[in-house]
């Protein structure tokens, strides 16, 4: 069957479901870049027609290059290749793919991954494996340190739904990274981590009453995350996080809305710099490099107003704040940091409401930094 540029663009945001793109953001703490947060838990919800033959063999061959760009690694390009298929009637679609990722700094990637839903959309497994090569400035004692950062990584998921707003369930992620200066290191400052074997078993839930998975306009999302880490080749240490995430849509007109996300992260002491909570990485932030205000608490809230100006293009202005801290008692501690500006999104499909995205965003230490991604930032 002929996939519609839709599918293309849902596939291109599943191909990679924790593969590439997790593989190397996972360990540089900004795994929730937009695009790579599109690339790991985007839905393909909505590019099943009613007519779409079911079963393994009645798929599509989808084929999807993505371009991005970021504060951490740089402009870039995806590119995803992936089969779709629907197992049964009232299942999302499901799909086995690659993808390979480079950016303009040397940072590259590579993964294979599968989703599989079925039982009326009851059962979501996911599992991938990648391998990755990052280059960015890891930011020590508030001096950006360039470093390079290669890993491994595993990941498994299982979600149950109780029904379709309601799901609960377990992932699982093992991940061999090494850390190093991108130079010779003389007189920079010793880095936080060298080589971790890092185990890590989560348990997960999910409240979703979105009207639509790219560009909602009603509903809510309510994600939480516990998660317990081990470093495999350190006797004795483990680690704890806890993420909560609210993003809440509310419809203005026919042509506005408004979307929120509210955010809260805790991590234990000994929580490699990598899977700590992150500004930028965590919650989505525009405005500082995810790999800035790195500690072991977080809380952040932003709002963005989106009007649509044609039925194909549309417009953001955005604003937040949030703050990281030793724990969450301790995030008044320091300056609260805020950032705002305004986006362009341009609608992929006529159908579908899959957008391309551009923001620039200025921050309380005027400096202002564009981003380009494929969907919503939330």
């Amino acid at each position: 069957m002929t996939a519609t540029l839709a599918t293309y663009t849902k596939a291109a945001a599943r191909i990679l479901p924790g593969a590439a793109l997790a593989t190397y953001l996972s360990f540089s703490a900004a795994q929730a870049d937009p695009f790579a947060n599109d690339m790991v838990n985007g839905s393909l919800d909505d590019a099943r027609t009613q007519d779409t033959p079911l079963g393994f063999g009645n798929g599509s061959v989808v084929v999807a290059p993505v371009p991005f760009k970021n504060v951490l690694i740089g402009a870039g390009l995806v590119l995803g290749g992936g089969y779709l298929f629907t197992i049964d009637e009232g299942s999302d679609t499901s799909i086995l793919g690659a993808g390979v990722m480079r950016s303009d700094n040397g940072t590259n990637a590579y993964g294979l991954g599968g989703k599989f839903v079925w039982d009326e959309n009851r059962w979501q497994v996911s599992a991938s494996l990648g391998q990755a090569e990052g280059f960015y400035d890891l930011f020590i004692g508030g001096t950006p340190v360039p470093v390079r950062q290669t890993g491994d990584v595993v990941n498994l998921s299982v979600l149950r739904g109780l029904n379709s707003d309601l799901l609960f369930g377990g992932s699982m992620r093992y991940l061999d990274t090494t850390l190093g200066y991108d130079s010779t290191g003389t007189g920079l400052p010793p880095l936080p981590e060298g080589h971790l074997e890092v185990g890590t078993f989560s348990l997960l839930a999910k409240w979703d009453t979105r009207d639509d998975d790219f560009s909602a306009r009603n509903g809510h999302l309510l994600d939480g995350a516990l998660t317990y880490g081990q470093i495999l080749n350190a006797s004795g240490r483990d680690y704890s996080k806890a993420v909560l995430t609210y993003n809440h849509y509310l419809p203005i007109g026919d042509q506005n809305s408004i979307a929120t996300r509210f955010a809260g992260c805790a991590s234990s002491e000994d929580t490699p710099f990598f899977d700590q909570c992150s500004l930028g990485g965590t919650d989505g932030f525009r405005g500082f490099s995810p790999t800035e205000f790195l500690n072991d608490a977080l809380l952040s809230a932003q709002a963005e107003y989106r009007h649509q100006i044609s039925s194909r293009f549309s417009g953001v202005a955005f604003a937040g704040f949030g703050n990281t801290g030793s724990s969450l008692g301790r995030i008044g501690d320091s300056d609260v940091r805020y950032a705002g500006g305004l986006g362009l999104r341009f609608q992929l499909s006529k159908k579908f409401k899959a957008v391309f995205s551009v923001d620039m965003s200025y921050n309380d230490r005027k400096e202002d930094l564009l981003y380009i991604y494929v969907g919503q930032r939330f």
